[in-house]
């Protein structure tokens, strides 16, 4: 039995470095994009925002059964 409750618990610790790998390499290309475009912090919240919520919104959707998540976020069409 401990030695289960050691494997989990090595899993997990190497799930969390995953992850926060993925999340460092994800602010780092976020920080280059928003430094190449020198936007204003407020553009760039205001963005993150509308970000936030359609991502939000199509999860919702995918639990409540009316649409299918897929590996692309919804994308915003350039005028």
């Amino acid at each position: 039995m401990a030695k289960k409750a050691t494997l989990l618990n090595e899993l997990e610790k190497t799930y969390a470095k995953v992850r926060a790998g993925d999340a460092e390499s994800l602010h780092n290309d976020l920080v280059a994009v928003i430094h190449e475009h020198n936007a204003a912090i407020y553009d760039v919240l205001f963005v993150l925002d509308i970000i936030r919520f359609e991502l939000m919104q199509a999860k919702y959707k995918e639990i409540m059964g009316v649409v299918k998540l897929t590996d692309t976020p919804p994308l915003k069409k350039e005028k």
